[in-house]
């Protein structure tokens, strides 16, 4: 499916260390999407990068390579178009150790350790023995990117979606990476048209739009820092056209980025929802001598969080899977204990139950 920008923001003109972007695109036809649910975004190579893996192969690009599904066609077309270059996947490690016996990762934790943040390149540059055509055997397919849709259609209408993104661009061993998609996007303007397509995520959704019954609005209490904010604002734009929602409950949004006058993302958004119910706790890390994160913000108000947890509260987080999600679920854990009452172990039981049953969700990359 195609859709054209509609505009293309840059959120952080002032920050010195990133750019973030809220976009709108409008799609030919209605999208079948509610708040919480991704959208798949394609690009190609750059023509630097695939130059540098041809160099690195020592192929002229001419030569032929027979893709599943695609056919045969010229190396340099299916490294541009078709193969993924700008992420190094542990399972070509695995297929490098099966087949050329390369044994310098014991096991799949170790594989996945060496390729974070790598790309095919650094590989090469790791093992300059992989020569030719048979290396790019072993190369996964480009897969679109997924993004948090930040919109509810209910608001901004069916044929609009909107995201929210980081443009991705760093330096590493002297040499500059970037994004594949987010840099692709960044150089988006009104008018330009590119290939996208909806993803379900039917495990990030509201209270009233799960499939279950017993489903009825609840409070909710979300957690996002950075881009982490983009579903919540589908989230929020829908929950302040729910009158039922917003007359009888409470919504908490636990936000955190670096600096308040650099990165606080839809300000002026936030603080007209917050004149309409939305109760908003900001962390700004580096605003102070020491770092305050949201896992802070949320033990400050635990009394007040373990009251709405009490009283049948979803809780949603949006981010990284890493530092975010570990120090959030160390603090809820600790808060059901130190305000619940509970031992560690109860806690733990109880935590894990409300995953289940969905009342803890999640959305980390």
């Amino acid at each position: 499916m195609q859709a054209k920008v509609l505009f293309n923001e840059l959120l952080t003109p002032d920050h010195p260390e990133k750019d973030v972007f809220h976009i709108g695109l409008e799609t030919e036809d209605a999208l079948d999407y509610l708040p919480g649910d991704w959208l798949m975004v394609s690009a190609e190579n750059s023509p630097e990068l695939v130059e540098l893996v041809l160099q690195k192969l020592e192929l002229s690009g001419d030569e032929r390579i027979e893709l599943r599904r695609l056919g045969e066609m010229p190396v340099r077309e299916a490294l541009h178009y078709h193969l993924e270059l700008t992420q190094l996947s542990p399972a070509i490690l695995n297929k490098l150790k099966r087949q050329e016996g390369l044994d310098d990762w014991a096991d799949r934790a170790e594989m996945m350790a060496y390729a974070e943040g790598r790309d095919i390149v650094d590989l090469l540059e790791a093992y300059p023995q992989f020569k030719g055509l048979s290396f790019c055997e072993l190369l996964a397919p480009l897969a679109p990117r997924y993004y948090s849709i930040a919109s509810a259609p209910k608001a901004v209408g069916d044929k609009r979606v909107d995201l929210v993104y980081r443009k991705v661009a760093f330096e590493r061993a002297e040499r500059e990476r970037k994004g594949l998609v987010t840099t692709a996007l960044s150089a988006l303007q009104s008018g330009d048209v590119i290939d996208v397509a909806l993803s379900k995520n039917r495990n990030f959704k509201l209270p009233h739009a799960l499939e279950d019954a017993l489903c009825e609005p609840a409070p909710i209490i979300m957690v996002g820092a950075g881009t982490g904010i983009a579903p919540f604002i589908g989230f929020l734009q829908e929950w302040f056209l729910e009158e039922r929602c917003v007359q009888n409950h409470q919504a908490w949004l636990f936000f955190g980025e670096t600096h308040r006058d650099k990165s606080h993302l839809f300000e002026t958004t936030l603080a007209e929802w917050e004149t309409q119910g939305l109760h908003l706790r900001t962390a700004f890390s580096r605003d102070q001598a020491h770092k305050v994160y949201v896992q802070d913000r949320l033990w400050e108000d635990r009394a007040a969080v373990w009251k709405l947890l009490s009283d049948g509260a979803f809780f949603y987080l949006c981010g990284d899977k890493n530092q975010l999600k570990v120090g959030v679920e160390s603090v809820l854990l600790k808060i059901l204990q130190t305000e619940g009452g509970l031992d560690e172990a109860a806690a733990e039981a109880l935590w894990h139950d409300w995953k289940k049953s969905r009342r803890v969700q999640f959305d980390v990359y």
